[in-house]
């Protein structure tokens, strides 16, 4: 199974989301990493023009946001750069973004935040991943 998450430094999960223009594909298998691939979105997120700031965990809610075609260019990137991954972990995440992954079959889980790979492992063989995943 492929994991993903937004990262700023390819070890931990950003708490900025997707608009750090990177993520840590994970190949979990057997309760393991049997590989590890930072990726860089090919594309420029405008974060300056939509005024990141504290969000609450989940979805992120700004329409003009998440509509603007810029904006939606950088959708279509994000999506290319997972279109080989299974579960897409993350703190926050706009719900367009959500809704396409989602439409390709990829599992979203929101709300999550992990300082370090450890954590992350440690949580990808929970039980509560498993029920999320509805893997075994």
């Amino acid at each position: 199974m492929k994991v993903a998450f937004p990262t700023d430094d390819c070890r931990s999960i950003s708490y900025g989301g997707p608009g750090s223009g990177k993520f840590l594909v994970l190949d979990f298998e057997n309760g393991g990493i049997k590989n590890k691939e930072c990726r860089q979105v090919n594309a420029k997120h405008s974060r300056e023009r939509h005024g990141h700031g504290m969000h609450g965990h989940g979805m992120h809610e700004d329409e003009d946001h998440e509509t603007d075609p810029e904006h939606a260019r950088w959708h279509l990137a994000v999506i290319n750069t997972l279109k080989d991954v299974d579960v897409i972990l993350a703190y926050h995440m706009g719900r367009v973004i959500v809704a396409g992954l989602e439409g390709l079959k990829k599992k979203v889980i929101l709300g999550i935040y992990f300082e370090n790979l450890n954590e992350i492992i440690n949580f990808l063989n929970s039980e509560e991943f498993k029920e999320l995943t509805n893997s075994d």
